[in-house]
């Protein structure tokens, strides 16, 4: 999808929406980026809520966007400039995780968030990420 290779399995963007609750708030999630862009990158992330459905999301600016939607509508993205969801994954049992990608040219330099789907109460983000340049 989108300049992410091999991260995502035809995940419409409609999925992302299917969140429990609307929220603009900001968890303690940590989102860490390693790597080479171009090239393979890695994402991690700790402090989720465990075993939940998370979507990473790509923007290539900072700024604020704010997800539309009857679920998790509402939620504020400390990322901007045609924000698109590049995959949905899950944390972990202990709500962390990692993935790992190729990365193409035209988004090194953007910047990544998550959004969990929390089980009790409003949608966390994550910090924002930026991927190498």
């Amino acid at each position: 999808m989108k300049g992410l290779s091999r991260w995502s399995s035809g995940v419409l963007i409609a999925a992302a929406m299917a969140f429990v609750a609307p929220s603009t708030h900001a968890g303690d999630v940590t989102l860490e980026v390693s790597g080479e862009c171009p090239g393979r990158v890695v994402l991690q992330w700790s402090e989720a809520e465990p075993d939940r459905p998370m979507g990473i999301f790509y923007g290539p600016r900072e700024g604020e966007t704010t997800l539309p939607g009857d679920h998790c509508g509402g939620t504020r993205l400390g990322i901007a400039g045609g924000v698109y969801l590049v995959a949905i994954r899950r944390s972990g049992l202990d709500g962390s995780g990692s993935v790992e990608g190729g990365a193409i040219r035209r988004i090194c330099g953007g910047y990544l968030q998550l959004v969990v789907w929390n089980s009790q109460g409003p949608c966390e983000t994550s910090n924002v990420a930026h991927l190498p340049q």
